[in-house]
């Protein structure tokens, strides 16, 4: 039976995060059973406990009355009453099977102890890992949703659609660029050409002031 459940848990937990849609319900759930299977555990090992005492105890009674009729049959046969001692022989036979059986069954009980004991130590330590692990596993959970919305999101957008965009928004850009420039460079060579062509007039304006300034 444990077994069984800890497979099943297992299987739960190693199922993968993408089935999960609540995971911190789906582990708070996991841990319930887990404890409700760890204390059915418990009770059925304290039940077992009891039931290989109780053939321990049969075995010991069997035992005492096995050498008790021994005895008897002795102190019969010892007074010459064979049908006494014969019947006393019967008994001891009889106890001593019983004492046999209830020896078997007590070495079977107490070794289905030992097990139920191992397989609820590996019950609950698994249950502790999944109490350890709890908060990780959400957090992954969690992780795994968002990035499967992200891809969701990026499949559900045209990117084609917006590369031309950004392409045609570059393009304006760098029309303004190259025009911004090339009014720069015309303001350039048209005051070049001023100079050139006003230089008589301006030296004539320079000599007059000269002139101005002696007198």
């Amino acid at each position: 039976m444990i077994k069984r459940i800890l497979n099943i848990i297992s299987a739960a937990i190693h199922e993968g995060l993408d089935q999960i849609e609540d995971p911190k319900m789906m582990l708070n759930h996991t841990l319930r059973n887990m404890e409700d299977e760890l204390s059915k555990a418990r009770h059925a090992i304290v039940k077992q406990q009891a039931i290989a005492a109780s053939y321990e105890k049969s075995l010991d009674e069997a035992q005492a009355l096995e050498d008790k009729r021994r005895r008897q049959a002795e102190q019969a046969f010892n007074a010459g009453a064979e049908d006494l001692a014969r019947k006393a022989l019967s008994e001891m036979k009889h106890y001593e099977a019983r004492a046999q059986y209830y020896d078997e069954q007590a070495e079977l009980a107490y070794g289905q102890v030992r097990e139920l004991k191992e397989q609820g130590v590996l019950l609950e330590r698994r249950y502790e890992e999944l109490k350890d692990k709890k908060q990780a596993l959400i957090a992954r959970a969690n992780v795994a949703q968002v990035k499967e919305r992200i891809v969701t999101a990026l499949h559900s957008i045209d990117t084609d659609s917006f590369c031309r965009e950004f392409q045609r928004l570059e393009n304006r850009i760098l029309e303004k660029e190259i025009r911004a420039k090339a009014g720069t460079s015309f303001a350039t060579d048209e005051m070049c050409y001023a100079r050139v062509e006003y230089a008589d007039e301006v030296e004539k304006e320079l000599e007059r002031m000269r002139k101005e300034k002696i007198s």
